[in-house]
């Protein structure tokens, strides 16, 4: 019978410092000796009484040497070092077992650590049985309420224009699937204070967004707020202005609220923006509404840097995230991604899964069974479709997750690579190119679309550039691109270093390096030309073989 376990209080903290030491000198602890010190730091921290004050910046910066530039939208240091840790301790725990006394923890969305108490069986009455685990909506993404925005300006000419705006930016918000949005109902009420306090507390927000829209004959401006309800804090400013040719027609101010709607939009819901940061931020001490969204989060990390040490952890957690909660369309949209990538780079899943791609289908569509106009859930179905073998019919259903929110700019960046692979470049690089000038922080693996462009076109030393930019050194494939570029410019050595690292990667990939670049849909062309490239620095192998009709 396993031991009893409940939460200690601040009364046994020698008995928090015994098992830690307990922890670090066990070889049953398998971590590196910076998740040794990140251990001791943050169960100190909090024996200490600095708890609130455990982030990912503080840990980045006195745990892993980073300087206080850090920045943890770009580096995701903590959240990966944080994922091992854990695992780490998971282990430790299952080979050399509790005593009496404490077992800590460090729970999944926080890094704040948690003490146990750990009594030997039968020392207490058990307890009983715990509560359904089921994440309830709002636990799936952040909430968000828009209230209405004040005016400024001629407002004997322009009376609604603050409502306007209001709706608008509710509009383009609501786009975003991971976010929850909320707004007043239309009322001529507009800055009660008092007001606005109780509706955000009967919704139970986390953030509440306040405008201010100035109009003139010159100009439309909007002066925004972004406040956490949790503690007041105002956590973002942002100003945006639209110039006005004279007077301007209601048409013209219509179509200029709505592009600073998008752009606002854009700015606080997409992946790395506002919200996302903040959620960052908070992983040490997060409100409930992030609870599921910290496993989103996660997922942004995976697909950021595509690193298989995170992949088999994560796809099993988000497998338990949709059967403790079968309505988060998110999440499926995310499992999805995850099951096509086993797919794309060749990952055993074992017996429990021999075919990835069926179950990758599967979760797009119950995700957009769940969320009929996500655009996500329609994104995840078009990888599973290009994968399957049908370029056009996925190219169809990336334009309609594009139709569905075409502010987001990482779906723009897909789009725009498929059409790359196609060598379609009079419409992929447009795509590409603008979809990084709206986030630069997006994946950088959607940049391989210019390095096809750009070694397709004879200028090896811009294709080398686009692949080394794609920042994914784990990824086999990057490297057989930076190879081919590299054979172009007639650097053999450096080219032959790239191949055995694909090789290490990915044995036998080179053997087999023409039938895998067709299978992923690239145009014959390409894969003509980069298999010629390859075949010019290892002569011996079987990758530059003639394409057979």
């Amino acid at each position: 019978m396993d031991p009893e376990v409940e939460k200690v209080t601040s009364d046994d903290d020698e008995s928090a410092r015994q098992e830690l030491r307990r922890i670090l000198a066990s070889a049953s602890f398998e971590v590196s000796e910076r998740n040794r010190q990140f251990l001791s730091h943050v169960v100190e921290e909090t024996l200490a009484g600095r708890a609130s004050r455990i982030k990912a910046y503080s840990i980045a910066t006195q745990v892993f040497g980073r300087g206080d530039d850090f920045d943890p939208i770009q580096d995701s240091i903590v959240r990966i070092e944080a994922s091992r840790l854990r695992r780490a301790l998971e282990h430790f725990y299952l080979k050399e077992g509790e005593t009496p006394g404490v077992r800590i923890l460090i729970p999944k969305g926080t890094y704040v650590p948690e003490f146990q108490a750990v009594e030997r069986p039968g020392a207490k009455n058990p307890s009983p049985p715990q509560a359904s685990t089921v994440l309830p909506p709002h636990s799936r993404g952040p909430r968000i309420l828009v209230c209405n925005f004040e005016q400024d300006g001629d407002l004997d000419r322009y009376p609604t224009i603050g409502r306007q705006l209001t709706r608008q930016v509710i509009s383009a918000l609501t786009k975003f699937y991971e976010i929850f949005v909320y707004g007043f109902e239309t009322s001529d009420q507009q800055g009660d204070g008092a007001r606005s306090g109780a509706h955000a507390a009967a919704l139970d927000v986390d953030y509440k967004l306040f405008g201010t829209v100035t109009i003139s004959s010159k100009a439309l401006s909007v002066e925004l707020l972004l406040q956490n309800v949790h503690d007041c804090r105002f956590v973002w400013a942002y100003s945006v202005e639209r110039p006005i040719g004279g007077a301007p027609e209601p048409a013209q101010h219509l179509s200029l609220g709505a592009e600073i709607a998008d752009h606002l939009a854009r700015i606080i819901a997409e992946r790395d923006g506002v919200i996302d940061s903040q959620a960052r931020d908070s992983a040490g001490n997060p409100p409930q509404h992030f609870a599921g969204y910290q496993k989103i989060l996660e997922f942004h990390d995976y697909w950021r840097s595509l690193d298989p040490s995170l992949f088999e952890p994560l796809r099993r957690d988000l497998e338990a995230t949709v059967a403790t909660d079968p309505h988060f369309a998110t999440a499926f949209t995310c499992l999805s991604l995850m099951y096509s990538n086993a797919a794309r780079y060749g990952y055993d899943l074992g017996p429990e899964c021999r075919t990835p791609l069926e179950r990758a289908m599967d979760l797009a569509k119950k995700a957009i069974y769940l969320a009929p106009n996500s655009s996500r859930a329609y994104h995840a179905r078009a990888i599973a479709e290009w994968f399957s073998g049908m370029p056009l019919v996925s190219i169809a259903t990336l334009k309609i997750a594009r139709a569905l929110n075409p502010n987001d700019s990482e779906i723009m960046a897909e789009l725009g690579f498929r059409h790359a692979m196609r060598m379609e470049w009079s419409l992929a690089n447009p795509l590409i190119e603008q979809s990084y000038e709206r986030n630069p922080l997006q994946p950088a693996s959607y940049r391989m679309g210019m390095f096809f462009y750009h070694f397709a076109e004879g200028r090896y030393e811009r294709a080398l550039s686009e692949a080394i930019a794609t920042q994914a050194p784990t990824v086999p494939y990057v490297h057989i691109a930076a190879a081919a570029a590299l054979s172009g410019i007639g650097r053999f050595d450096e080219a032959s270093d790239r191949l055995d690292e694909a090789e290490r990667l990915k044995p036998n990939l080179l053997r087999s390096l023409r039938a895998d670049l067709t299978s992923r849909q690239i145009h014959p062309d390409l894969v003509d030309a980069i298999v010629g490239a390859i075949d010019r620095i290892r002569p011996s192998t079987s990758a530059g073989s003639k394409r057979t009709a």
